[in-house]
């Protein structure tokens, strides 16, 4: 092995270290603040980017419509304007089976998470009931005001369903 091999494997392997550990540091913080662009792919999923360095980040405790289900394009474009211009804030929970930040994103003074069940363009995630908090009355109140995804009724495909009878992974990206 030349030299400069020799030097581009020790390169990629610091490069490897120090992300790991920028990921570590971001897992153990509770709270993370954002002066980074952010980059909605849809109604539930994020992708925070700085000089570089993409982080994917899922919310919390919310399924939101898939862009091909009734609605989905409609999330994807109010959870853009929530977080557009704003200072964001994560609280993370974990990292997911797909390598993202499971968070609660705080932007203008609001959780956006819980905006976007209250507005019936997300339904409240049962599999992470003992971190969410409001969530369930949340979807209660959009489904009586029958908001989003609930102007017809409660009938509805959920997401999971959807990503399921599609064959779609739920990562969406």
């Amino acid at each position: 092995m030349s030299l400069a091999n020799l030097i581009n494997k020790f390169q990629q392997v610091v490069f490897i270290a120090i992300i790991n550990l920028v990921c570590f540091a971001i897992a153990n913080q509770p709270t993370w603040a954002a002066s980074f662009a952010v980059r909605v792919f849809d109604g539930d999923n994020i992708t925070l980017v700085d000089r570089g360095i993409k982080t994917k980040v899922h919310l919390a405790c919310i399924d939101a419509p898939e862009l091909l289900q009734p609605e989905g394009q409609h999330a994807r474009k109010v959870l853009q304007n929530i977080l557009d211009d704003e200072e964001v804030y994560l609280k993370v929970f974990k990292k997911d089976k797909f390598g993202r930040y499971t968070a609660e994103v705080l932007a203008g003074g609001q959780n956006a998470n819980k905006v976007m069940v209250s507005l019936g363009l997300a339904h409240y995630d049962l599999l992470q009931e003992k971190d969410c908090q409001g969530y369930e009355e949340l979807e209660a109140k959009a489904q009586v005001e029958r908001l989003g995804v609930w102007t017809n009724g409660t009938e509805v495909m959920l997401p999971s369903q959807f990503r399921k009878e599609n064959k779609l992974l739920g990562v969406g990206y």
